[in-house]
């Protein structure tokens, strides 16, 4: 009956502090967004997907900060673009190597065609809906536009 009593004494204090650190996670997660607009900025500006790939580090850092609730999404996207980043370093080229969306002259037909298939990952249904997941956290619970 002594555990019960106790049990019933300390779990309200328990579930009362899990739910703050969850809301200061929030909290942090929300800060650094926010810290982080110009990136977001330069990432929506960009159309080559340059800026996407430059600041990878960037969305490694938000990832790891992320409420649980995002852990997935933030794998799925941050898992294509590495993937897409490591297959153009296994073939030879600098993201910036590309001119209007073209790869560079030299690049051989099998290289394209590893890079137009990794490309063409980041557009996969899961990794948009990943991307959709965590703009519409930000939006919603932090209240930023991202521009994934």
């Amino acid at each position: 009956m002594k555990g019960r009593r106790l049990l019933t004494a300390v779990l309200p204090a328990v579930l009362l502090l899990s739910l703050q650190a969850c809301g200061d996670d929030e909290k942090s997660y929300c800060s650094a967004l926010s810290g982080d607009q110009k990136v977001f900025a330069e990432m929506q500006d960009d159309t080559s997907g340059v800026a996407l790939l430059k600041h990878r580090s960037t969305l490694h850092s938000l990832a790891e900060k992320a409420p649980d609730d995002l852990s997935d999404e933030w794998q799925t996207f941050l898992g294509a673009l590495d993937a897409f980043a490591k297959t153009l370093h296994d073939v030879g080229v600098d993201p910036g190597d590309f001119v209007g969306g073209q790869p560079p002259a030299g690049l051989s037909a099998a290289d394209r065609t590893r890079v137009a298939d990794a490309a063409s990952e980041l557009s996969d249904a899961d990794v948009v809906e990943a991307a959709n997941g965590i703009e519409q956290h930000a939006k919603d619970v932090c209240k930023l536009q991202l521009g994934l």
